[in-house]
C-alpha cells in the first residue's frame, strides 16, 4: 500500500463524518473549503489573517485531501537525503514528536521513509495538536496498513498558546526526532503567546535530539527567521538549511484517490518551501 492508498482509506472515514444531507451537499462544501484554505494560507504572514479552524470535519477532509500527501512526501524526501536523519532509523525503536502534527503529514512522512527503505523498527509518534478530532484520522493506520513492524500513533491535545495544555507533558521530550511541519507559519501571528512553548521545549530537549522544521518560504523569511532565532537562543545547532521548490514523488498515483480525484482534482503537488535540520547541543 502506498501513501495515497492509505490516505484514501482515511478520507473515506473522514467523508463519512461530514453531517450533510447528501453527497451533492458534501461535495459542494468540500470544494468551497478547499478554496477557503488556499486563501487562508496565503494570508498567514498578515496579522489580521484568518485563523484556521479544523474543528469542522469538512475542513479536516479538505486539508487531508489537498495537503497531506504532498507534505508527507516532502518529509520522506528530506529524511532520505540527509544522514543527520537517516541514522535515527538504525536503532530498534524510534520515538518522534510531531508538534502541530494533527493533520498527519509528519507521521506519514516518517512512515513512508521506513516503508520505502525497509526500516523495520518500533515507531512511536506523538501527534500533538489543538484540534482533538484529528485523533480520529490516524488512530487506525496500523490496522489499515498492516505492517510487519509495530506502529504506535499517540494523539494528545496541545495548544502552544495555552500553557495549561502542555506544561504537564514530559515523556515525549525524550523523543529522538521533533518535527514542525507547516506549523510555525500557522501560529506565527500568535507568536507572543506561542513562544514560551517553543522556548521551554527546546531548552528541555536531550542533547543529540534532532529537530526538523519544514514550512512555507515567505519572501520576508519570517517563519524560518523565527525558528532560527529560537534555535540560536536555545542551543540548537542548524546542521542543514535549504530553500527549495519541491514536488511529491512520482510513485503516488492520482487514481488511488478513486472517486475523490474525479470530484476534487489534484491535491497540492509542489511547494516553495524552506527546511532546517537542527540538533540540540
Amino acid at each position: 500500500m502506498n501513501l495515497t492508498q492509505l490516505i484514501k482509506a482515511v478520507l473515506d472515514k473522514a467523508y463519512s463524518y461530514i453531517d450533510l444531507p447528501d453527497e451533492t451537499a458534501k461535495n459542494a462544501a468540500i470544494k468551497t473549503r478547499l478554496g477557503e484554505l488556499s486563501h487562508a494560507y496565503r494570508q498567514l504572514t498578515k496579522e489580521d489573517g484568518i485563523a484556521i479552524d479544523y474543528s469542522d470535519p469538512v475542513s479536516r477532509f479538505a486539508y487531508i485531501y489537498k495537503y497531506t500527501i504532498g507534505h508527507a512526501d516532502y518529509i520522506m524526501q528530506i529524511i532520505r537525503r540527509h544522514e543527520e536523519l537517516t541514522t535515527l532509523f538504525d536503532e530498534d525503536e524510534l520515538d518522534v514528536a510531531c508538534i502541530g502534527g494533527g493533520p498527519g503529514s509528519d507521521f506519514l512522512g516518517v512512515l513512508k521513509y521506513m516503508l520505502k527503505r525497509d526500516k523495520k523498527l518500533a515507531l512511536t509518534c506523538y501527534l500533538f495538536d489543538r484540534e482533538r478530532s484529528w485523533g480520529d484520522s490516524w488512530s487506525g493506520v496500523a490496522k489499515v496498513l498492516k505492517p510487519d513492524f509495530p506502529i504506535y500513533p499517540v494523539f494528545q491535545q496541545l495548544d502552544v498558546t495555552d500553557r495549561s495544555t502542555w506544561s504537564a507533558y514530559n515523556d515525549y521530550l525524550n523523543s529522538r526526532l521533533f518535527t514542525l511541519s507547516y506549523f510555525m507559519s500557522e501560529v506565527y501571528k500568535f507568536r507572543d503567546t506561542a513562544e514560551p512553548y517553543f522556548a521551554e521545549t527546546f531548552d528541555r530537549l536531550t542533547p543529540g535530539t534532532k529537530v526538523l522544521f519544514v514550512d512555507n518560504r515567505d519572501q520576508a523569511g519570517r517563519f524560518v527567521g523565527w525558528f532560527d532565532e529560537l534555535a540560536a537562543a536555545h542551543n540548537l545547532e542548524i546542521l542543514v538549511g535549504r530553500n527549495e521548490n519541491m514536488s511529491f514523488s512520482n510513485d503516488e498515483e492520482k487514481t488511488d484517490l478513486g472517486e475523490f480525484f474525479k470530484k476534487f482534482d489534484w491535491p497540492k503537488r509542489t511547494s516553495d518551501l524552506v527546511y532546517r535540520i537542527a540538533q540540540k547541543q
